[in-house]
């Protein structure tokens, strides 16, 4: 399979917006401290080695067998789906000021510059509601979602073909802002099921990434007052990449597709759905306890998002 659709246009738009957000964080804030980018960056390499244990792990009776030589020398990496807690309206596209200068035009092609920046789902009645912001937008590599279309709608079966076509794919799967204002009492929002989807719907397992952001909700906080759409300077901002967790779900979605071969599956999707979706959440919950924990917020008793009611009793309680 091809790798992602690119063009001269998308390769513009991404380095545009990327160098722009990295000139303002790099200017604007008081502190931005990046962790773990070398497991992204790693994932993001085109390694033969990585691409030949995707296709030994392919489920039995999962389409066609990418074991297959000519197969894998169409398929230009393993996909990739990095999941993320939501802080605020401008965490993406800010959070990959991460990457590499030489992700970006004119440091790049544009085929490289597209091939190595994320897509993503953007709700339609928000980035989509006109045509020029249509066009921005898809340029940008950001897939029409239809808010409570279901996790069967054509957004969700695109971002599955970008996995399988050796894309990243990049979920924020609270599916809302969480914030102090809209939350609180704290801790993350439950996982959308949609994300679960993905992964059990993927031809071929593709490598699943937790990243944990900080301090956005400072350049645009939502009880933020006049001009409303002004950013903030003088953020304290982190982004931290966590280790690949794929051995944590790999498993479950394995076993689910063996039971449904062997017809020995008596709870459908489902179940196994909500049991990855847990997984991620949980994965991505103990990345932010431990930056929290880091940057001193327990301590000081400060609203948490990966903690619920930290900031009045300071115990950890089940965000799920």
């Amino acid at each position: 399979m091809p790798p992602p659709p690119s063009s001269l246009a998308s390769g513009i738009t991404l380095s545009v917006v990327g160098l722009w957000c990295k000139a303002f964080l790099a200017l604007t804030t008081r502190g931005y401290k990046v962790h773990g980018t070398e497991h992204l960056l790693k994932a993001l390499e085109n390694k033969p080695e990585m691409i030949a244990a995707a296709a030994a792990a392919t489920r039995e009776g999962k389409g066609k067998d990418v074991s297959v030589p000519g197969h894998l020398g169409s398929l230009p990496r393993r996909g990739i789906i990095t999941v993320c807690n939501h802080n605020s309206v401008v965490d993406d596209p800010m959070m990959w000021s991460m990457l590499p200068l030489s992700t970006f035009m004119p440091f790049a092609r544009p085929s490289h510059t597209c091939h190595n920046l994320r897509w993503t789902l953007g709700a339609s009645d928000i980035m989509f509601t006109n045509p020029v912001m249509s066009k921005f937008f898809g340029w940008g590599q950001v897939i029409e979602t239809v808010r409570g279309g279901g996790i069967y709608q054509p957004a969700v079966d695109t971002a599955i073909k970008r996995l399988e076509q050796g894309g990243h794919v990049h979920i924020f799967p609270e599916g809302k802002v969480n914030q102090e204002k809209p939350n609180p009492k704290g801790g993350l929002h439950r996982f959308k099921w949609g994300v679960g989807r993905i992964l059990m719907d993927a031809q071929t397992m593709p490598e699943v990434i937790p990243i944990w952001i900080s301090g956005f909700d400072q350049i645009m906080n939502e009880r933020r007052t006049w001009p409303r759409g002004m950013l903030r300077t003088g953020a304290n901002v982190s982004i931290t990449v966590g280790a690949p967790i794929t051995a944590r779900v790999q498993p479950l979605v394995e076993a689910y597709h063996a039971s449904k071969a062997s017809g020995t599956d008596n709870h459908g999707p489902t179940a196994t759905r909500i049991h990855i979706v847990h997984e991620l959440q949980e994965a991505v919950r103990q990345l932010g306890d431990s930056v929290e924990e880091r940057e001193g917020r327990f301590e000081r008793r400060e609203w948490s998002q990966s903690r619920a009611n930290a900031h009045k009793t300071g115990v950890l309680e089940s965000s799920a």
